[in-house]
């Protein structure tokens, strides 16, 4: 079957046209542009906002631990008590959440006296036993804060 070079032709120019046509002041072209579905299409809670900070933080962390570099002044991880935050839903609240959270404080607590990366490996353990428990999602991404092996 062979297409036809006419309507192949007027098919772009009927999409050019329109695509003239649509200038962002135009009132009749809305919503033409491709929209992305947001990363996370569920309502975040307090708790995971907290814990995405957290990450970044620990990003920021590992990279100077790994060059072998001193921890930048003022660097802290932000101390959070995860029990007075808002969960996304009610099963991240397993038996042991509360003792999970004052592991993990203890565990950034420690970091913050004494950055080095044997406390950074307990605070990224903390993240990695809780999860392993309560909210399996985040594994995968906790691993990736592991410090690379000598």
């Amino acid at each position: 079957m062979r297409s036809n070079p006419t309507v192949a032709g007027g098919a772009l120019l009927m999409l050019a046209v329109v695509a003239a046509h649509c200038t962002p002041s135009s009132s009749e072209c809305t919503n033409l542009e491709p929209r992305l579905a947001p990363a996370q299409p569920n309502r975040t809670s307090a708790l995971a906002e907290s814990m995405q900070m957290l990450d970044a933080e620990l990003l920021e962390a590992k990279a100077w631990i790994e060059a072998g570099e001193p921890a930048p002044d003022g660097f802290r991880f932000t101390e959070v008590d995860f029990t007075t935050l808002a969960p996304t839903d009610s099963s991240m609240l397993v038996e042991g959440f509360t003792a999970f959270s004052m592991a993990f404080a203890h565990h950034v607590a420690a970091f913050n006296a004494a950055p080095s990366a044997d406390t950074y490996s307990a605070v990224v353990g903390g993240c990695e036993a809780c999860h392993q428990k309560a909210c399996p999602g985040p594994l995968e991404r906790i691993a990736k804060r592991q410090l690379a092996q000598p």
